[in-house]
């Protein structure tokens, strides 16, 4: 009997249903009496679409991340491949009638055809576009089909006259399919020269790799770590190994996009979840193993870890303190750091963790051992690093000293540098018009029915958005304000807070003058918004971008020479043990953004907190200094890296159904592993999507069997929902959270 070789793809049926399926495994041996055998009905591929390195990959991460292999190949997969609805992509070419194929008898026809002008000009135009291209010639016995719509093009003629030359026999259609992918068509370059920090960064890589397989390359901000990529991209290319570039964010690859095509040209290839599915089926395929020729440069975002590699020597994860890296809904919740970790342990390839500033686990494992360390400390062609400038908001409130949201300082600078010609970055991390809204007579706050969260207020189309589910609706309508009153007195709503969208506003009134442009998830909803965006500030089109987290890292331009970060107590007082380290990331990452390129850039910070410790590392861009800071406070209150977190969520629409549950869970799980069971917890956010959450917290000590925790852990989950009291109770496990 001859069975589907394992990673093709087969048609089983499923009830009344027919569903596509993976070979994964063959079974040895007699069945279990339990197990019921389904026929297969057919199989869809001749070769293997999944490499064996993928579903070793995926096995672990199934097992690692507390998920089934299902939820991973869901995840992995792009959904034309599962539901095998891949339509590919045609246009219309034309061809020669076989009875003009002779060379001869185009001669003929086109002398016959001398008084019909147009006719005679397409037939031409067909030949010569036949022959220009090399897939033809004039002389050949066999000219090649020539697209529709360029030849119509070409020679200038109507699509009757073409109509009319299939219907006299001379030509014929050809429905075609072609490639949805861009195919970049310019010139391409050598890299830039390296100066000797790059140089020496690059030799101390190489030396950590002939021992481990993961190097850490901790590199200040503008000291030229894209460039080392790029040389070392260009090494791995030549010996025949194929690249993965990963970046948290969608709308990083489009600089670097450019900037890779113009050394490898046609070699790159993106991958992310903002292509169609056609798009990404596509992508996949072009890196299958039954590919002819498999793409050799992939930049993506963290989904591209699931793609069929073939011959992966390099894995580069820029940026890899950022927390976009790690999944959260749906599962499987991964973290595409440590899946490319173990990658290299499958595809024996090499990886590179690039930050300027690095997280906390990943430091530590560089001073450990586990990983090697590479410094580069000195800005790209000895660049200073920004002036960090605190601007005291209760001293200014107090002095009446204020422009809106906007400190008096603050705007005497802007107008400098924009007299100056230069270019100015505003950072707010809160997209819309105000965060929230509420009735100063009665505290009435509009709330998303769905989840307990207050509705951001967006003046640009007059609606209410749940940032949590994404909820809309319109404030109560009322002819004297455009945000309506509250429907319990009607009395008018009262912004509150700020987010990038009223910033928009207040700029555009105090610098009348100014170019301005605004950054954040609802101005780069489209396909090419943040590409747009992007390029008129390089342009110098935009005088002063204003933009949420998305300004923040792996942009780099030339003449921006002021940062102004508003709001920053917001990203420091987070009740989270992380909230340090990511408040110093996120304002080390945009303070990069400044003086790139001659002077010095400056930052300037309103904080109605001065006295931060925070910020008087920040103003000496201490990375150390936190990084010391924060794992002796983790120590002390066991938080990783010194011991591993297990995050357990618990939903029900029925809260007292949850509560009850919950405690039985904790009491359960406390029965095995004491003290280290934390909770019940009830988050910030207790309702999304009309079911109510609680959470437990696991801790395991480094040293301990994670892997003896985790199966204890599945036990007891399994043996507590199947109680009556617990029944319909939906438990989510996430590994390592962010």
């Amino acid at each position: 009997m001859q069975y589907p070789p394992i990673g093709v793809r087969v048609l089983v049926p499923l009830g009344r249903k027919t569903i596509t399926g993976v070979v994964y495994r063959r079974h040895q041996g007699d069945l279990p009496a339990t197990v019921k055998v389904r026929d297969v009905l057919d199989v869809l591929d001749e070769q293997p679409i999944l490499t064996k390195e993928q579903l070793l990959l995926w096995e672990w991460m199934a097992d690692y991340y507390m998920c089934t292999l299902g939820e991973v190949m869901s995840a992995a997969l792009p959904s034309g491949i599962i539901d095998d609805d891949y339509k590919a992509l045609t246009t219309q070419y034309i061809q020669l009638n076989p009875t003009h194929l002779d060379p001869r008898q185009q001669e003929l026809t086109l002398s016959l055809l001398s008084r019909a002008k147009s006719q005679h000009k397409l037939l031409e135009t067909f030949l010569t576009m036949s022959r220009e291209s090399g897939l033809g010639s004039r002389e050949s016995c066999c000219p090649m089909p020539v697209e529709r719509r360029a030849l119509l093009e070409a020679s200038g003629v109507g699509s009757a006259v073409l109509r009319t030359m299939i219907d006299k026999g001379i030509f014929c259609e050809q429905e075609r399919p072609i490639s949805r992918l861009r195919q970049y068509a310019g010139d391409t370059r050598e890299p830039h020269a390296l100066d000797a920090q790059q140089q020496r960064a690059i030799e101390q890589i190489h030396r950590v790799w002939q021992d481990k397989s993961v190097a850490l390359l901790h590199g200040v901000t503008s000291s030229g770590k894209t460039e080392v990529y790029i040389h070392l991209i260009q090494q791995m290319l030549q010996r025949g190994k194929q690249v993965l570039y990963l970046v948290p964010e969608i709308a990083l690859t489009t600089q670097l996009t450019d900037r890779l095509q113009s050394v490898f040209g046609e070699q790159v290839v993106v991958y992310h979840s903002r292509f169609s599915h056609d798009e990404r089926v596509e992508i996949y395929s072009s890196l299958s193993p039954i590919a002819s020729s498999p793409s050799r440069l992939i930049l993506g975002a963290r989904s591209a870890i699931f793609l069929p590699f073939s011959n992966l020597g390099l894995v580069i994860v820029d940026e890899e303190h950022e927390p976009s890296y790690k999944q959260q809904d749906p599962a499987p919740r991964y973290h595409a750091r440590s899946v490319a970790v173990m990658m290299s342990r499958w595809y024996g390839a090499n990886v590179l963790l690039g930050t300027a500033t690095p997280s906390v686990e990943s430091y530590h494992n560089a001073l450990a051992g586990k990983y090697g360390l590479v410094e580069m400390t000195e800005r790209f062609r000895g660049l200073q690093l920004p002036k960090i400038t605190l601007v005291d908001l209760q001293r200014q409130y107090h002095r009446k000293e204020m422009y809106g949201h906007f400190a008096d300082p603050v705007v005497f600078r802007m107008r400098e540098e924009l007299a100056k010609g230069k270019q100015v970055i505003l950072f707010q991390n809160r997209r819309g018009y105000a965060p929230f809204l509420q009735c100063p007579n009665c505290g009435e706050v509009p709330k998303c029915p769905n989840c307990d969260v207050s509705l951001t207020y967006h003046k640009s189309n007059n609606t209410l958005v749940c940032h949590s589910c994404g909820y809309t609706q319109s404030p109560i309508s009322h002819r004297q304000s455009p945000i309506a009153h509250c429907p319990k007195c009607s009395t008018p709503w009262k912004l509150h807070g700020v987010g990038t969208e009223r910033l928009e506003e207040e700029i555009q009134s105090l610098f009348p003058q100014a170019r301005v442009a605004r950054m954040d998830l609802d101005t780069t909803r489209r396909k090419e918004g943040y590409q747009q965006i992007i390029d008129r500030f390089a342009w110098h089109e935009v005088d002063i971008l204003i933009g949420t987290q998305m300004v923040t890292k792996g942009l780099h331009f030339d003449d921006v020479s002021l940062v102004v970060v508003l709001q920053a107590d917001s990203l420091v007082n987070q009740p989270d043990f992380r909230s340090a380290e990511h408040a110093f990331q996120m304002l080390e990452q945009v303070a990069g953004r400044a003086g790139r390129t001659g002077s010095a850039g400056e930052v300037m910070i309103q904080t109605f907190d001065t006295k931060n410790p925070l910020f008087a590392l920040l103003s000496k861009h201490d990375y150390r200094g936190l990084y010391e800071q924060q794992v002796s406070e983790r120590e002390m209150f066991c938080f990783p890296p010194f011991h591993r977190l297990i995050v357990l969520s618990l939903r029900h629409r029925d809260v007292q159904r949850l509560e009850r549950s919950s405690e039985v869970l904790r009491q359960a799980l406390r029965t095995v592993f004491g003290e280290r069971v934390s909770g019940v917890i009830t988050p910030l956010v207790a309702r999304r999507q009309n079911q109510h959450i609680r959470q437990l917290r696991l801790r395991v000590e480094q040293g301990a069997s994670v892997q003896r925790a985790k199966q204890m852990l599945r036990e007891r989950i399994r043996a507590v929902m199947q109680q009556s009291d617990c029944k319909g109770t939906v438990v989510s496990i996430d590994v390592d959270p962010q």
